[in-house]
């Protein structure tokens, strides 16, 4: 190593050029010490979403009922677009879409926001002050369902029931009323974002399947730093 930096001197070459990368710029935190998952007022951006960004497993190895396979299998067969394309809200997995979304959390008020760009351009809300989600009547099914959290040392988990069967939880897959979505979202440095989502739906599943995908400096999607969230406006064509 020693000669390694002797040489890099005298050739005044960059020492990540000999084989070793640059310093990796650490997340941001709060001052009591967990990790900030958006922007700040010294790093400044938004999470950019590319077509593409996957982390589903082939539909050969997702566990579906007869019937949500059948749907699925129509679905695709026919191209159809996803009610996200015609300016319905999309709920989990299907939230993080392109073009974008920024994740706000606002200490004061226990809660993290998650805007979305695309789509309606909405917000899913995630309740940080230790309720439990509603029960019987009062949850009401929708389209973001009732979301509560927790950190999990620097991992954001979010906990959500009370899905409507008005949406696809992604691409084309189906969902009913009685699935149970837990998201896992963690930042191990400045330009990194990982989610994991498992998806408990006995209405249509036979059992518990996972998603995962990664932003990185290596990856079509990115952390735009420096950007801001911008205007996008959905035109309902088909006039539903």
């Amino acid at each position: 190593m020693r000669r390694l930096l002797i040489a890099a001197v005298l050739l005044r070459v960059p020492l990540f050029a000999q084989g070793t990368a640059p310093e990796t710029q650490a997340a941001p935190r709060w001052p009591d010490g967990h990790v900030n998952l958006g922007s700040t007022a010294d790093h400044k951006g938004y999470w950019e979403v590319r077509p593409g960004l996957g982390g589903f497993p082939r539909p050969a190895d997702v566990p579906f009922q007869p019937w949500a396979r059948a749907l699925y299998q129509y679905r695709t067969s026919k191209d159809l677009y996803p009610p996200l394309v015609k300016c319905k809200p999309a709920g989990g997995p299907s939230f993080f879409n392109a073009p974008g979304f920024e994740i706000v959390e606002v200490p004061e008020l226990q809660r993290v926001f998650v805007l979305n760009i695309a789509g309606p351009h909405s917000w899913r809300v995630i309740y940080m002050d230790g309720r439990a989600h509603p029960t019987g009547d009062d949850l009401r099914p929708a389209f973001l369902g009732h979301s509560i959290g927790r950190w999990d040392g620097d991992t954001l988990v979010i906990d959500t029931v009370g899905f409507n069967e008005k949406q696809w939880l992604a691409g084309s897959y189906p969902s009913t009323e009685r699935m149970h979505l837990v998201e896992r979202i963690s930042r191990p440095n400045l330009r990194t974002l990982t989610y994991e989502a498992q998806i408990d739906d006995p209405g249509a599943y036979t059992k518990p399947w996972s998603i995962r995908w990664t932003i990185n400096e290596k990856t079509a999607s990115s952390w735009i730093a420096g950007g801001e969230m911008f205007e996008y406006i959905c035109q309902d064509a088909g006039g539903e």
